[in-house]
């Protein structure tokens, strides 16, 4: 067998399991998921309509054949990421519609040990670099998760260790490799690892059920052997097997009069290859193997036909989840989500009439599996328009009796990825009054610890529970937060923008009855050092990336508003902890930094078992300029998640969200052109 298709087969196996489900379930609309998995011969035809599109199938095929025939790599390299390579901002701003679109790719590769990044130039047929970068560990391909567990469970001292807990069918097993973080251990400089424990899982729809507590495999993938055991003890393993499936359950409600959205008339969005347009909107998607989903150039057309920036490009740029247990098997658990694993990597194919509405466009993407060949994902976009049920708008006028509203509606782009037990809803949501919505819904299962106690009251349970929640017997969920972090390039009107912070200050007026009012104190900031900031909802501020250059007709600067929501998570650990110092970025809510196109993620480029300083604690060391320039926001928020017993067996989700809102872009409200629906028009003339 080849083992590369094998474990490729695994992970197009994994990213298609949720339509597959839908499908066996016989779940109404599953059977009409739009489009199917890209062949190499459909994506062959694929038409490069914008600078920004993804790499096609041919672009991929091209790249290998380059760096093969430069003698730079061979049947056993391999690709933690093969991505566009994004001309130049100003070719892309200034780019007439139809024109030549020149096309390079980027590449990390890996080749045994050492690690090579290369510039392929698709255009020219060129390899224009190609360069070791030492001392980084690229983030974990899937041949190593697969792999690890392999590797585990071959070796005769951890089966030794599993047979010493009463267990010998191996099959029953399911193991996670976890990424271990960085921690200055002697042991583990200089090597490629996961940790590796393992779960009873007997083919359960919740493998986490029953955590082999205290057993662990440190595994060294360069070397692809187990070089420690750590063993800390046998501990019970939980006698339920949680499950959450339809046929497991029992005292189930009675079933739901169905409750569905429909468009007799059809879809008012329009799809032309990665471009998007919808009442006044227009943006580019794709889907990116490290970030997920990437949304821009985007622009809206105002009322008077002009269409006008907003908004170069966003993406979530970092994850971090560090647990907050300080036992030997979970002090290591910081994950990287995005960099250590990838969002888009693990996109997940989304399910008509449980992941999005049954009118939803469903869109594929194709990313590069480990040697470099395809890996189609098929449904991983939805996107879709959502009739929220409150008006955007409405007054009624007491002094004539009339009124006048309008209901709201919504366009949301949705991905879904499944990094490990968690289950992240990614939305960004355009509305019709020029506002983005960005949206992280948590879901899937909490991550458990074994323990012996059963239920609070026996002996053990206050040592047990001092880091997390018991949420079944013998189970603890430890508590942990998540961090997530966006990169907001704004061009307000254009590139040349500032920042500016209005900070509302009590006031004692004088010569009036009032014992106090607010004011808004603004303040334009100058240097990158100025601008790392943190959000408080006790002392209320605005943050507006402004184009100083422009004025509207009353003589306001166009600006575009940070509003936080309530999920402005703090950091609650030290500066000099080894976790904080690889994702330094938690450390402020806000940073803004001058555009530079190679500063992208961050925590940096590698995060996998990375020492920690770079990304934006190294670029804003330079203290450069923020002011009338290209600049980039970076917006971090999040939760402390502290575990309880309604997230088990399977979590509801837990949203996180931020909104950019025009702040005197326009010169009335940009939805007062928002026509009643003709249902309601009916309803008025009966």
């Amino acid at each position: 067998m080849n083992v590369q298709k094998y474990f490729k087969s695994l992970m197009s196996l994994f990213v298609m399991t949720l339509a597959a489900l839908a499908m066996a379930l016989v779940i109404p609309g599953a059977d009409v998921l739009a489009g199917s998995p890209p062949t190499q011969d459909e994506a062959m035809d694929e038409e490069i309509t914008h600078p920004l599109d993804p790499l096609t199938s041919a672009e991929y095929e091209q790249m290998l054949a380059l760096l093969a025939e430069a003698g730079h790599v061979d049947e056993n390299s391999m690709y933690p990421i093969i991505t566009l390579q994004e001309p130049p901002k100003e070719f892309v701003l200034n780019w007439p519609e139809g024109a030549e679109i020149p096309r390079s790719a980027f590449a990390i590769v890996k080749q045994g040990p050492q690690t090579f990044e290369t510039l392929v130039n698709l255009t020219a047929g060129e390899v224009e670099s190609w360069e070791e970068v030492q001392g980084v560990q690229p983030s974990i391909l899937l041949t190593e998760f697969f792999g690890a567990q392999e590797i585990v469970l071959a070796d005769e001292a951890f089966r030794e260790a599993l047979a010493l807990r009463g267990i010998e069918n191996f099959d029953a097993l399911a193991c996670a490799p976890l990424s271990v973080g960085y921690f200055g251990l002697p042991e583990e400089e200089g090597k490629r690892l996961l940790r590796v424990p393992c779960f009873y899982s007997e083919d359960s729809t919740n493998p986490f059920s029953k955590p082999i507590e205290g057993l662990y495999g440190l595994v060294d993938l360069n070397e692809g052997a187990v070089i420690k055991i750590i063993d800390t003890g046998v501990r019970p393993l939980p006698e339920i097997n949680y499950q959450f499936d339809e046929e497991s359950l029992e005292n189930l409600r009675d079933p739901m009069k169905p409750t569905i959205q429909s468009q007799p008339e059809g879809s008012n969005i329009t799809v032309n290859g990665h471009m998007i347009e919808w009442q006044g909107w227009k943006f580019h998607q794709r889907l990116d193997k490290r970030g997920g989903l990437v949304i821009s150039d985007v622009s809206f057309q105002e009322q008077g036909g002009q269409e006008r920036s907003i908004m170069y490009q966003g993406s979530l740029s970092e994850v971090f989840v560090p647990y907050s247990d300080p036992d030997v098997g979970w002090y290591w658990r910081t994950f990287m989500d995005s960099g250590e694993y990838g969002f888009g990597l693990f996109a997940t194919a989304l399910t008509p009439g449980l992941d999005c509405p049954e009118t939803a466009t469903f869109l594929n993407a194709v990313l590069n599996f480990d040697d470099g060949t395809l890996l189609p994902y098929d449904g991983a976009i939805c996107i879709f328009e959502r009739a929220t049920g409150n008006p955007i708008w409405r007054h009624f006028e007491g002094f004539n009796g009339t009124f006048q509203g309008r209901p709201e509606v919504e366009l949301v782009v949705r991905t879904i990825s499944t990094v490990g037990n968690y289950d992240y809803v990614m939305d960004w949501v355009f509305t019709q009054s020029a506002s983005i919505r960005v949206l992280v819904g948590a879901t899937g299962i909490d991550l458990p610890k074994g323990v012996a106690s059963q239920s609070m009251h026996d002996e053990t349970a206050a040592e047990d529970t001092a880091y997390g929640t018991l949420v079944a017997p013998n189970l603890v969920a430890p508590n942990h937060s998540h961090f997530f972090s966006f990169r907001l390039d704004l061009d307000v009107d254009g590139p040349e923008n500032s920042f500016m912070v209005g900070e509302l200050t009590p006031t004692e007026p004088s010569d009036t009855p009032r014992a106090g009012i607010w004011t808004i104190q603004r303040r334009m900031l100058e240097t990158e050092s100025e601008a790392q900031l943190d959000v408080s909802l006790s002392q209320p501020k605005m943050y507006h990336v402004m184009n100083p250059n422009l004025e509207s007709e009353l003589g306001h600067n166009p600006s575009y508003m940070l509003m936080p929501k309530n999920s402005a998570a703090y950091s609650l650990l030290p500066d000099e902890d080894n976790a904080v110092q690889r994702a330094y970025f938690i450390q402020n809510h806000l940073w803004i930094t001058p555009y530079a196109p190679d500063e992208r993620n961050a925590a940096g480029l590698y995060v996998n078992q990375s020492q920690g300083g770079d990304g934006l604690p190294e670029w804003t060391g330079a203290n450069r300029s923020i002011v009338n320039t290209d600049i980039v926001m970076w917006y971090t928020f999040g939760m402390h998640h502290v575990t309880q017993v309604e997230d088990w067996p399977v979590m509801s989700v837990h949203w996180f969200e931020f909104d950019l809102m025009p702040f005197n872009f326009f010169d009335r409200n940009p939805a007062i052109n928002v026509r009643v629906p003709e249902s309601a028009l009916a309803e008025t003339d009966n």
